[in-house]
């Protein structure tokens, strides 16, 4: 989008003076994806997004620092509060995706790399991972140790290894893993995490309707008073308001259990994609990136093999996890 609007005007407002003119200005890949995560996109209206703190140093210096909260910690959250250019169940899809490419938080998004295990790939002998690199007479790509590149003292084997060495077996074993009976069990279990989410979404329906309740009683008694009892009205006023806080918070946990739960694809057709898998993985129509999503739903990471029979202290705390 940024290389789209090359030589274009994107449209801006200065945060410090707003007068209701728009500036023109370029659009920089921060302000796109500031764009992207305001619910003001969505059509919500927020408030508490962040705090800010001050602290004073001992040169007498303030520091302001603002601290992001989570979306169940904002002090007012209205979907559909008006017209927005996309839907809230859009926006938040947008939001799981940008943190699935996240890799400063330990997302590991596929690539457009020709390697398997890009990515997601670690040192059998100290547990860092390791990099993809590319030999310049051939493009070969090989998977190198960071560790060996970084640190002066590297534990033996922190070398490279060539990437089909690596990628063959892991796609073999793969495959293998992948067979009918495997996938009639996981759609046994995929059906006990459905269940639980039925429950969890009743459960988070009872709130909302506990909570709209609580804030129709609260508008009858605000709008009974009389008004010269300020006082009174003021005070009614307030607990009208932290009731519909509470609703608003309890719509937005309900939208996000129903946006968090996954959709089961229909038994016959995974079975019958498991049986066709290994054609399908061969196919000169799938590409890298593909077969690069597929290794990631069911593997967490890939250790190098070693000689080595205990593990290092340094080893990533990822290193075990193999699903």
């Amino acid at each position: 989008m940024v290389r789209a609007f090359s030589g274009r005007r994107f449209p801006r407002r200065d945060t410090r003076v707003w007068d209701g003119r728009l500036g023109w200005g370029r659009l920089t890949h921060g302000r796109a994806a500031a764009v992207l995560k305001n619910p003001v996109y969505a059509g919500a209206y927020v408030f508490g997004r962040a705090t800010s703190t001050r602290r004073v140093r001992p040169d007498g210096t303030v520091v302001n620092t603002v601290n992001r909260r989570p979306r169940d910690q904002w002090a007012v959250l209205i979907p559909e509060h008006h017209e927005g250019y996309i839907s809230w169940q859009h926006y938040l899809r947008i939001e799981a995706k940008l943190a699935a490419n996240r890799t400063s938080t330990g997302a590991r998004p596929p690539r457009e790399g020709a390697p398997l295990c890009q990515g997601v790939i670690f040192c059998g002998s100290c547990g860092f991972p390791m990099n993809t690199s590319y030999r310049r007479a051939d493009n070969t790509p090989d998977y190198v140790c960071t560790r060996s590149r970084s640190d002066a003292v590297t534990t033996p084997g922190c070398h490279s290894i060539a990437a089909s060495a690596v990628d063959g077996q892991v796609a073999r074993l793969l495959l293998a893993a992948l067979t009918p009976e495997q996938v009639h069990l996981a759609l046994t279990a995929a059906d006990e995490v459905h269940h639980r989410h039925q429950r969890s979404h009743r459960a988070a329906e009872l709130a909302v309707e506990r909570a709209r309740y609580e804030a129709d009683r609260a508008e009858r008694a605000f709008s009974q008073v009389e008004p010269e009892n300020r006082l009174v009205a003021r005070s009614l006023e307030s607990r009208w308001e932290a009731k519909l806080t509470a609703l608003n918070q309890a719509e937005a946990a309900l939208a996000d259990l129903i946006t968090s739960e996954p959709a089961l694809p229909e038994p016959a057709h995974l079975e019958q994609l498991a049986r066709d898998l290994p054609t399908l993985w061969e196919a000169p129509t799938t590409t890298a990136k593909d077969r690069k999503r597929l290794l990631r739903t069911l593997i967490a990471d890939v250790d190098r093999a070693t000689r080595r029979r205990h593990p290092s202290p340094h080893r990533h705390p990822l290193a075990h996890r193999r699903h």
